[in-house]
């Protein structure tokens, strides 16, 4: 069992909890640094009916990183002793199955319930505005009608899990929301988030002497960052010579890469960034399918042909080093000398 001490030798523990509505209140009060400032998470559950299956999520998010294309998740909030197949996989497949005829129903309790927050229906004007859409409704519409995409969000993402979900065949991701106790009652988080955030910084970077961001200038970096994946369609992986040679050119394929829940279906091309000595992208490949690999939580690409030979695209000015995928546009990509020069860096 993991343990983390603070700065002030403080304690903490893995926490277990007891009943998933308590589970579920952590995970409302969590819901912008999980899910992102461009999100709305709505936090009330509602029927879907779709012929005899009635089922009720535990919420709903509208992705809206990418202002043009806003995207509806179904969520479903869960404790790792709930029962990988009884329990969430059975409740994930009523959700698959009864989506399609339950628009129309979720999309009008969706608009009740975010005017209802005069917060939610601002950041969702906002994302308006910002799209060619001619009013919130009919921006609404565009999140609701489209493909179904479910979210499980679970304490402790354990094989069995993304076994069970593997099976249902469809568009479910599961983000893992751990938590750590300290005796004095104390709390502290450790989660995966929609759009993989860990793989490069937020923070802006400083000359020396200069403060640190504000609150807001860090929050507008974020939401900077989240727009630019958002609108990515190509995902860069960093592959050690052995690896690229017999996978990537040998095989037109990748596999063991960790995909975030709302880039999963954006990606249409993975890029080769060889590592240390060549340390550059030389080689893309337009996809064919994406498959879960095993039951890892992680997926295998299959390429449509043989990758192409592209740049080489060095890492220029970046001041860290690629440790895991990294999103973006593959028509940027193809015109850049450097990295530095697709990737947004944030400075003061």
């Amino acid at each position: 069992m993991p343990l983390i001490f603070d700065k002030d030798r403080n304690l903490y523990r893995l926490h277990s909890f007891e009943t998933e509505a308590e589970f579920e209140a952590r995970i409302v009060s969590l819901a912008d640094q999980i899910f992102g400032p461009s999100t709305i998470y709505v936090d009330v559950k509602k029927k879907i009916k779709g012929g005899d299956i009635v089922s009720i999520p535990d919420g709903y998010m509208v992705d809206m990183a990418e202002p043009q294309s806003p995207r509806l998740f179904v969520v479903e909030n869960e404790i790792v002793s709930h029962d990988p197949f009884k329990h969430i996989g059975i409740q994930m497949l009523k959700f698959v199955t009864g989506f399609d005829e339950a628009k129309l129903s979720i999309r009008q309790f969706l608009m009740v319930e975010i005017s209802k927050s005069p917060a939610q229906l601002a950041r969702l004007e906002a994302a308006c505005r910002k799209s060619s859409v001619r009013n919130v409704d009919a921006y609404l519409d565009l999140a609701v009608y489209g493909d179904f995409r479910g979210l499980v969000v679970i304490d402790d993402a354990r094989p069995e899990l993304h076994r069970v979900l593997e099976k249902i065949n469809a568009n479910i991701s599961v983000l893992e929301v751990r938590t750590f106790q300290a005796g004095a009652g104390e709390f502290l988080y450790q989660f995966d988030t929609l759009y993989d955030e860990d793989e490069e910084p937020v923070r802006a970077e400083t000359d020396a002497g200069k403060p640190d961001q504000s609150p807001d200038e860090t929050a507008a970096a974020r939401a900077a960052m989240l727009a630019r994946r958002a609108a990515s369609d190509t995902v860069i992986v960093p592959a050690r010579e052995d690896g690229f040679k017999r996978q990537f050119l040998g095989n037109n394929q990748w596999f063991a890469i960790r995909l975030s829940p709302a880039m999963k279906d954006r990606i249409k091309y993975i890029a080769a960034y060889q590592v240390a000595p060549i340390s550059a992208v030389t080689h893309i490949a337009e996809i064919q399918e994406i498959r879960p690999y095993q039951d890892t939580g992680k997926y295998q690409i299959i390429f449509k042909g043989p990758a192409e030979t592209i740049g080489p695209i060095t890492s220029g000015a970046l001041k860290y080093s690629l440790q895991g995928p990294t999103y973006v546009q593959r028509e940027k990509l193809l015109v850049a000398k450097t990295l530095a020069e697709v990737l947004t860096l944030w400075r003061k």
